[in-house]
Protein backbone atom coordinates (compact mmCIF):
# COMPACT_ATOMS: atom_id res chain seq x y z
CA UNK A 1 0.00 0.00 0.00
CA UNK A 2 2.82 2.42 0.84
CA UNK A 3 4.52 1.75 -2.49
CA UNK A 4 1.26 2.36 -4.40
CA UNK A 5 0.74 5.69 -2.62
CA UNK A 6 4.32 6.71 -3.26
CA UNK A 7 3.97 5.86 -6.95
CA UNK A 8 0.73 7.85 -7.21
CA UNK A 9 2.31 10.90 -5.59
CA UNK A 10 5.31 10.70 -7.88
CA UNK A 11 3.11 10.54 -10.98
CA UNK A 12 0.54 13.08 -9.84
CA UNK A 13 2.20 16.49 -10.25
CA UNK A 14 -0.78 18.57 -8.98
CA UNK A 15 -1.04 16.47 -5.84
CA UNK A 16 2.66 16.84 -5.17
CA UNK A 17 2.45 20.62 -5.66
CA UNK A 18 -0.53 20.77 -3.32
CA UNK A 19 1.39 18.88 -0.63
CA UNK A 20 4.36 21.21 -1.08
CA UNK A 21 2.04 24.22 -0.76
CA UNK A 22 0.45 22.79 2.41
CA UNK A 23 3.88 22.07 3.91
CA UNK A 24 5.14 25.58 3.09
CA UNK A 25 2.00 27.19 4.48
CA UNK A 26 2.32 25.16 7.68
CA UNK A 27 5.97 26.18 8.10
CA UNK A 28 5.09 29.85 7.54
CA UNK A 29 2.27 29.59 10.08
CA UNK A 30 4.62 28.06 12.65
CA UNK A 31 7.23 30.76 11.96
CA UNK A 32 4.60 33.52 12.32
CA UNK A 33 3.34 31.96 15.56
CA UNK A 34 6.89 31.82 16.93
CA UNK A 35 7.51 35.45 15.93
CA UNK A 36 4.27 36.50 17.63
CA UNK A 37 5.30 34.98 20.93
CA UNK A 38 9.00 35.73 20.62
CA UNK A 39 10.10 37.20 23.91
CA UNK A 40 13.73 38.35 23.90
CA UNK A 41 15.68 38.66 27.12
CA UNK A 42 16.74 42.31 27.49
CA UNK A 43 19.33 41.38 30.13
CA UNK A 44 19.85 42.37 33.75
CA UNK A 45 21.15 45.79 32.77
CA UNK A 46 17.95 46.85 31.02
CA UNK A 47 15.65 49.50 32.55
CA UNK A 48 13.04 47.97 34.85
CA UNK A 49 9.34 48.74 34.43
CA UNK A 50 6.62 47.90 36.93
CA UNK A 51 3.52 46.48 35.20
CA UNK A 52 0.31 46.57 37.23
CA UNK A 53 -2.20 43.85 36.27
CA UNK A 54 -5.20 42.28 37.98
CA UNK A 55 -6.16 38.65 38.59
CA UNK A 56 -8.64 38.36 35.74
CA UNK A 57 -8.92 35.34 33.44
CA UNK A 58 -6.87 37.39 30.92
CA UNK A 59 -3.92 37.23 33.29
CA UNK A 60 -4.47 33.74 34.67
CA UNK A 61 -4.24 32.10 31.24
CA UNK A 62 -1.06 33.99 30.43
CA UNK A 63 -2.28 36.59 27.94
CA UNK A 64 -0.71 39.44 29.87
CA UNK A 65 2.63 37.76 29.32
CA UNK A 66 1.99 37.39 25.59
CA UNK A 67 0.99 41.04 25.24
CA UNK A 68 2.30 43.59 27.77
CA UNK A 69 5.37 41.65 28.84
CA UNK A 70 6.34 40.64 25.31
CA UNK A 71 5.95 44.20 23.97
CA UNK A 72 8.13 45.63 26.74
CA UNK A 73 10.81 42.98 26.32
CA UNK A 74 10.92 43.60 22.58
CA UNK A 75 11.58 47.27 23.32
CA UNK A 76 14.53 46.34 25.54
CA UNK A 77 12.78 46.77 28.89
CA UNK A 78 12.72 44.39 31.85
CA UNK A 79 9.09 44.14 33.05
CA UNK A 80 8.24 43.33 36.65
CA UNK A 81 4.68 41.98 36.75
CA UNK A 82 2.79 43.06 39.86
CA UNK A 83 -0.52 41.34 40.57
CA UNK A 84 -1.92 43.70 43.16
CA UNK A 85 -4.51 41.15 44.29
CA UNK A 86 -1.71 39.08 45.85
CA UNK A 87 -0.15 41.94 47.81
CA UNK A 88 -0.23 41.94 51.59
CA UNK A 89 -2.59 44.57 53.08
CA UNK A 90 0.26 46.69 54.43
CA UNK A 91 2.17 46.79 51.12
CA UNK A 92 2.74 50.37 49.99
CA UNK A 93 2.92 51.72 46.45
CA UNK A 94 6.12 53.66 47.09
CA UNK A 95 8.15 50.59 47.98
CA UNK A 96 7.05 48.87 44.77
CA UNK A 97 8.55 51.70 42.74
CA UNK A 98 11.94 51.41 44.40
CA UNK A 99 14.50 50.48 41.78
CA UNK A 100 12.00 50.92 38.94
CA UNK A 101 12.55 53.14 35.92
CA UNK A 102 9.00 53.30 34.61
CA UNK A 103 5.39 52.34 35.31
CA UNK A 104 2.92 50.71 32.92
CA UNK A 105 -0.77 50.65 33.79
CA UNK A 106 -2.65 47.95 31.89
CA UNK A 107 -6.26 47.58 30.76
CA UNK A 108 -9.18 46.25 32.75
CA UNK A 109 -12.54 47.26 34.22
CA UNK A 110 -13.91 50.74 34.85
CA UNK A 111 -12.39 53.21 37.28
CA UNK A 112 -14.82 53.64 40.19
CA UNK A 113 -16.98 56.76 39.68
CA UNK A 114 -16.30 57.91 43.24
CA UNK A 115 -12.83 59.00 42.14
CA UNK A 116 -14.13 61.53 39.61
CA UNK A 117 -17.70 62.32 40.71
CA UNK A 118 -19.37 60.12 38.09
CA UNK A 119 -22.39 57.85 38.11
CA UNK A 120 -21.64 54.54 39.84
CA UNK A 121 -24.77 52.91 38.41
CA UNK A 122 -23.29 52.72 34.90
CA UNK A 123 -19.82 51.48 35.91
CA UNK A 124 -18.77 47.92 35.05
CA UNK A 125 -16.21 45.52 36.51
CA UNK A 126 -15.08 48.00 39.14
CA UNK A 127 -12.31 46.86 41.49
CA UNK A 128 -11.96 49.39 44.36
CA UNK A 129 -8.73 47.79 45.64
CA UNK A 130 -7.09 48.09 42.26
CA UNK A 131 -8.22 51.70 41.85
CA UNK A 132 -6.85 52.70 45.23
CA UNK A 133 -3.50 50.98 44.78
CA UNK A 134 -2.87 52.17 41.22
CA UNK A 135 -3.78 55.74 42.13
CA UNK A 136 -1.17 55.48 44.89
CA UNK A 137 1.32 54.19 42.33
CA UNK A 138 0.55 57.09 40.02
CA UNK A 139 0.92 59.66 42.79
CA UNK A 140 4.28 58.18 43.78
CA UNK A 141 5.47 58.01 40.15
CA UNK A 142 4.33 61.59 39.55
CA UNK A 143 6.32 62.85 42.54
CA UNK A 144 9.40 61.12 41.14
CA UNK A 145 8.88 62.37 37.55
CA UNK A 146 8.95 58.70 36.52
CA UNK A 147 7.82 57.90 32.95
CA UNK A 148 4.34 56.36 32.89
CA UNK A 149 2.56 54.61 30.03
CA UNK A 150 -1.17 53.91 30.39
CA UNK A 151 -3.01 51.56 28.02
CA UNK A 152 -6.82 51.66 27.76
CA UNK A 153 -7.97 51.76 31.41
CA UNK A 154 -4.48 53.04 32.25
CA UNK A 155 -5.06 56.12 30.08
CA UNK A 156 -8.35 56.83 31.85
CA UNK A 157 -6.70 56.42 35.24
CA UNK A 158 -4.03 58.97 34.28
CA UNK A 159 -6.76 61.54 33.69
CA UNK A 160 -8.55 60.71 36.94
CA UNK A 161 -5.25 60.95 38.84
CA UNK A 162 -4.86 64.52 37.60
CA UNK A 163 -8.41 65.47 38.62
CA UNK A 164 -10.13 64.84 35.30
CA UNK A 165 -13.41 63.03 34.66
CA UNK A 166 -14.60 60.15 32.49
CA UNK A 167 -17.65 59.83 30.25
CA UNK A 168 -19.55 56.70 29.20
CA UNK A 169 -21.06 55.98 25.79
CA UNK A 170 -22.28 52.41 26.26
CA UNK A 171 -25.91 53.53 25.89
CA UNK A 172 -25.02 54.84 22.42
CA UNK A 173 -24.93 51.43 20.72
CA UNK A 174 -23.54 52.64 17.39
CA UNK A 175 -20.69 54.54 19.04
CA UNK A 176 -19.99 51.68 21.41
CA UNK A 177 -19.68 49.23 18.50
CA UNK A 178 -17.14 51.51 16.83
CA UNK A 179 -14.91 51.38 19.90
CA UNK A 180 -15.44 47.74 20.80
CA UNK A 181 -13.39 46.35 17.94
CA UNK A 182 -10.58 44.00 18.89
CA UNK A 183 -9.76 43.18 15.26
CA UNK A 184 -9.93 45.63 12.41
CA UNK A 185 -9.84 48.69 14.65
CA UNK A 186 -10.26 52.27 13.52
CA UNK A 187 -8.16 55.31 12.69
CA UNK A 188 -7.03 58.00 15.12
CA UNK A 189 -5.87 61.52 14.31
CA UNK A 190 -2.93 62.82 16.36
CA UNK A 191 -2.91 66.44 17.40
CA UNK A 192 -0.01 68.45 15.99
CA UNK A 193 2.77 69.55 18.34
CA UNK A 194 2.07 66.76 20.83
CA UNK A 195 4.48 64.22 22.27
CA UNK A 196 2.66 61.40 20.49
CA UNK A 197 2.85 63.11 17.11
CA UNK A 198 6.58 63.49 17.69
CA UNK A 199 6.99 59.87 18.78
CA UNK A 200 5.02 58.45 15.85
CA UNK A 201 6.37 61.03 13.37
CA UNK A 202 2.86 61.08 11.96
CA UNK A 203 -0.53 62.73 12.49
CA UNK A 204 -2.71 59.73 11.70
CA UNK A 205 -2.72 56.06 12.66
CA UNK A 206 -4.90 53.38 11.10
CA UNK A 207 -6.34 50.18 12.50
CA UNK A 208 -5.71 50.76 16.20
CA UNK A 209 -7.34 48.16 18.45
CA UNK A 210 -9.83 49.55 20.97
CA UNK A 211 -12.23 47.97 23.45
CA UNK A 212 -13.75 50.56 25.73
CA UNK A 213 -17.03 52.15 26.78
CA UNK A 214 -15.55 54.97 28.87
CA UNK A 215 -13.48 57.89 27.63
CA UNK A 216 -11.69 61.00 28.86
CA UNK A 217 -14.24 63.76 29.39
CA UNK A 218 -12.95 66.80 31.31
CA UNK A 219 -9.17 66.83 31.01
CA UNK A 220 -7.13 66.75 34.23
CA UNK A 221 -4.66 69.41 35.35
CA UNK A 222 -1.47 69.53 33.33
CA UNK A 223 -2.82 67.08 30.75
CA UNK A 224 -4.04 67.44 27.17
CA UNK A 225 -5.82 65.33 24.57
CA UNK A 226 -3.29 64.05 22.03
CA UNK A 227 -5.49 62.02 19.66
CA UNK A 228 -9.11 61.66 18.56
CA UNK A 229 -11.16 58.97 16.84
CA UNK A 230 -13.11 59.97 13.71
CA UNK A 231 -16.26 60.41 15.82
CA UNK A 232 -14.50 62.88 18.14
CA UNK A 233 -13.84 60.47 21.01
CA UNK A 234 -10.52 61.24 22.76
CA UNK A 235 -8.11 58.36 22.16
CA UNK A 236 -4.91 59.54 23.86
CA UNK A 237 -3.86 61.81 26.68
CA UNK A 238 -0.46 63.15 27.70
CA UNK A 239 1.18 65.45 30.20
CA UNK A 240 2.05 68.99 29.16
CA UNK A 241 5.78 68.87 29.70
CA UNK A 242 9.15 69.61 28.13
CA UNK A 243 10.10 65.97 28.72
CA UNK A 244 9.93 63.88 25.51
CA UNK A 245 7.71 61.32 27.28
CA UNK A 246 6.47 62.10 30.79
CA UNK A 247 2.99 60.60 31.27
CA UNK A 248 1.28 59.21 28.17
CA UNK A 249 -1.95 57.25 27.94
CA UNK A 250 -3.44 55.72 24.79
CA UNK A 251 -6.96 54.36 24.73
CA UNK A 252 -6.02 51.66 22.22
CA UNK A 253 -4.28 48.37 23.01
CA UNK A 254 -0.84 48.97 21.53
CA UNK A 255 0.45 45.79 23.18
CA UNK A 256 -1.53 43.50 20.83
CA UNK A 257 -0.11 45.02 17.62
CA UNK A 258 3.46 43.64 17.34
CA UNK A 259 3.35 43.89 13.54
CA UNK A 260 2.57 47.63 13.65
CA UNK A 261 5.75 49.68 13.45
CA UNK A 262 3.96 52.70 14.88
CA UNK A 263 3.17 50.90 18.13
CA UNK A 264 6.77 49.69 18.30
CA UNK A 265 7.78 53.37 18.27
CA UNK A 266 5.61 53.98 21.33
CA UNK A 267 7.33 51.25 23.34
CA UNK A 268 10.74 52.33 22.07
CA UNK A 269 10.05 55.87 23.28
CA UNK A 270 8.99 54.42 26.64
CA UNK A 271 12.28 52.51 26.78
CA UNK A 272 14.28 55.66 26.03
CA UNK A 273 12.41 57.57 28.73
CA UNK A 274 13.06 54.78 31.27
CA UNK A 275 16.74 54.77 30.27
CA UNK A 276 17.01 58.52 30.87
CA UNK A 277 15.25 58.16 34.21
CA UNK A 278 17.60 55.36 35.27
CA UNK A 279 20.67 57.41 34.35
CA UNK A 280 19.34 60.41 36.29
CA UNK A 281 18.58 58.16 39.28
CA UNK A 282 22.10 56.73 39.25
CA UNK A 283 23.56 60.26 39.50
CA UNK A 284 21.57 61.10 42.63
Amino acid sequence: MINIRTTLLQRNGPTRRLLHWVALTTLLAIASYAAWFYEPDPGDGAPRVLVSVDRTLWNRIGLNRWTYVRALRRAGLRPVLMEFGQLPPDSGATEWLEGMDGLLLSGGGDVAAVHYGGDDSISRDVNPARDAFELQLLAAADRRDMPVLGLCRGAQLLNVHRGGTLGDFRKDSARYRRHKRVWGGHAVALEKDTLLASIFADTELSGVVTWHGQYVDRVGAGMRIAAFAPDGTPEAIEGITDDPFGMIGVQWHAEVLPWDGHQEKLFTAFHDAAERYREARSRQ
